[in-house]
């Protein structure tokens, strides 16, 4: 037990216990019972432990459900505790906090930076010009892949860390090459070999390492080409990127977006798949590993994409590249961002460049109609709280409470207000017994202040938001939302009996019910490693797992807090292991997945779709279809293509989505 754990125990205990009389008698607790009844000795009588009920009441933030008592704190109990910095980071025990994680140094960090940030100090990536020496570097700000060269006396690795471009014993050092003749290891005129600079094309060589270009071809210098298989020139990875050559492929080092074939590159200086994953959280966090996951980080892209052929729909037969994973809170905030959040206007430039597709389903009303139509335009939002100009929509809300703009803000899209038509009453997208994982920011939030930093709301799976920014959002990363068709491809051909599940398995996926305090859930636990008073709902032997599919209460990371933020139970996409015959991840559970399946002039009546003859201007009689994977709340499964339809402005709290790229 460490010290800062030692000091909060013992206040914790004399707060309860009381003071002791100099008589050695204790004074009784609140209930009446002796306080010393509220501790009980271990088996070596060293420490002392606290009886508990709930988290709140140990020091640590965690009790033992099984035998209510505290635990010490521990690196991996998913609670901020001890000494750590942030959760299950920091400190001098635990592992080192990643990017944006709360640091009080430089040594809490694994990038080696802590600097103020929002909210206070923060760790931070390593940059050129933080005046440490952390990332690639080989010197303080210089030297490695990503920043200039290093100056004469800085370290170095190779050659190419140096302005001087020599590097001797592990530091830059001037050369003394400027006699005019070919003399000592030179290879040609005062450059080349291991002491000079490397020579300029045309001079001679013996090495590729002679030569400015890193060609030597017949022992001589060659300049340099977009097919030399060399890094050289202006390029910023082997042959790509840079002014004069191909834009270079996901993984591949580039400086900026135009370096890469996605125009996406992240804050790794690597490009990625689309432009919506180039932060880290919600960006690179996605798949089985990594905080939430299974073992150590085993995260990826969150854009990657894989096949699939519909046998059925408007695609059928054609091969579609889909979102391997859902959509995470991180990708949606790139989107918002990066257009600074006026939707409106993105799409009404979209639409003059021709890059809203049409409706998969062109027939009937939906006959030569788009995704967004411009009759849609004034029901998008503009800014993060909205405008309430003139030509802004005065309407109201499900509750009767009328608002000029109400449309126009993001934070009514994303949040707990309640359009009206909502199919729902209650849309679950409020924090306190419900969560929107788009995170407000602080002291502007629409309920009870959230349980966890931006950082874990940015990794999870993104709901709460309606039709219009979700399709927006696909758009502006290359795409449309899927059809429940193609996702119909993604689950494979397992029987409504037998879904998807992992190679050679035969189990099902295992509910486990809305007890939010039992605590046997994955991944504090899992079917190979459970205590036994978890069997009641963890039932291993009848053929479930709880490790394949996020589907009614069967995950929970971090733990519940006091605010009963349901964030904890949306997974982060790709946590668990049930994977589609291509690689899809959460086919089943987590969310619900929205789709282009829109039908133009018909509205919802019992989830059915009732056709009418005129076509209406709004988005309250045109619906979208959702797939019918069920939930991580109480929603069951089936395979098939669409499970209900909703008006365009409709938003839940287990309605995700993810995107298609024809």
């Amino acid at each position: 037990m460490n010290i800062a754990y030692r000091a909060a125990y013992s206040l914790f205990f004399f707060a309860l216990a009381g003071t002791a009389t100099a008589s050695g008698c204790s004074s009784e607790s609140a209930n009446g019972a002796p306080s010393d009844e509220a501790i009980s000795e271990t088996d070596s009588g060293a420490e002392k432990q606290l009886d508990c009920s709930k988290n709140d009441d140990c020091p640590s933030k965690v009790c033992d459900l099984h035998t209510k008592t505290c635990k010490a704190p521990a690196c991996d109990d998913g609670v901020k505790n001890a000494d750590e910095t942030d959760l299950d980071c920091g400190g001098a025990t635990c592992a080192k906090c990643d990017v944006q994680k709360t640091c009080a140094d430089s040594t809490d960090c694994a990038s080696g930076v802590c600097a103020e940030g929002s909210g206070g100090k923060r760790c931070q990536a390593p940059t050129c010009s933080d005046g440490i020496k952390d990332g690639d570097e080989t010197d303080v700000d210089c030297g490695g892949g990503t920043c200039g060269k290093c100056s004469e006396t800085k370290g170095c690795t190779v050659r190419d860390d140096c302005s001087t471009d020599v590097c001797k014993s592990g530091v830059c050092v001037v050369p003394v090459c400027n006699d005019g003749e070919t003399n000592g290891s030179e290879t040609d005129v005062d450059c080349g070999g291991p002491d000079c600079p490397r020579c300029a094309s045309t001079k001679a060589c013996t090495t590729a390492d002679d030569c400015a270009s890193g060609v030597c071809t017949d022992n001589v210098c060659k300049a340099p080409t977009c097919t030399d298989s060399m890094k050289n020139g202006n390029e910023t990875d082997t042959d790509c990127g840079g002014p004069d050559c191909p834009r270079c492929a996901p993984g591949l080092s580039c400086a900026t977006g135009s370096d890469c074939t996605s125009s996406a590159c992240n804050y790794k200086k690597k490009c990625v798949v689309g432009k919506s994953c180039t932060q880290h959280y919600g960006g690179d966090t996605c798949g089985l590993g990594g905080e939430g996951g299974q073992g150590a980080a085993e995260w990826q892209d969150c854009c990657v994409r894989q096949p699939v052929t519909p046998s059925s729909g408007p695609t059928s037969g054609s091969q579609i590249m889909l979102d391997k994973y859902q959509v995470t809170a991180g990708r949606m905030r790139e989107f918002l961002e990066s257009i600074n959040y006026d939707v409106r206007a993105f799409v009404k430039q979209a639409r003059a460049q021709g890059k809203i597709p049409l409706i998969p389903d062109q027939t009937g009303d939906n006959k030569n109609k788009r995704l967004l139509e411009a009759d849609w335009d004034m029901y998008l939002p503009v800014s993060f709280d909205g405008s309430t100009a003139n030509e802004e929509i005065s309407d109201t809300d499900q509750d009767g409470a009328s608002e000029k703009g109400i449309y126009s803000a993001i934070f009514n899209h994303l949040g707990g207000r309640i359009f009206k038509n909502n199919q729902q009453p209650k849309t679950g997208c409020y924090v306190g017994a419900g969560t929107h994982t788009f995170r407000f920011p602080d002291n502007r939030q629409d309920g009870s202040e959230p349980d966890q930093d931006q950082t874990v709301y940015d990794t999870k799976s993104m709901q709460c938001v309606d039709y219009l920014v979700a399709q927006a959002f696909c758009i502006w990363d290359g795409g449309r939302l899927q059809l429940g068709a193609e996702w119909l491809a993604a689950w494979g051909n397992g029987t409504n009996a037998s879904p998807w599940l992992p190679q050679g398995e035969t189990r099902k996926p295992r509910r486990i019910g809305d007890d939010t305090y039992f605590g046997c859930r994955f991944p504090a636990t899992s079917d190979a490693n459970y205590p036994d008073y978890c069997t009641s709902t963890i039932d291993v032997a009848s053929g479930h797992t709880i490790e394949f599919a996020n589907y009614q209460y069967s995950y929970e990371w971090p733990t519940l807090g006091d605010n009963y933020d349901y964030i904890v139970f949306i997974s982060a996409p790709g946590r668990l292991r049930g994977r589609g015959p291509n690689g899809h991840a959460d086919i089943i559970g987590n969310n619900y997945g929205m789709t282009s399946d829109v039908v133009i002039g018909s509205k919802n009546s019992n989830n059915s779709t009732v056709e009418t003859t005129t076509y209406d201007t709004t988005p309250f009689t045109v619906t979208h279809g959702w797939n019918a994977g069920g939930s991580w709340e109480v929603h069951n499964y089936s395979k098939a293509a669409l499970s209900r339809r909703t008006m365009l402005l409709n938003k839940y709290g287990k309605l995700g989505f993810r995107c298609a790229y024809p």
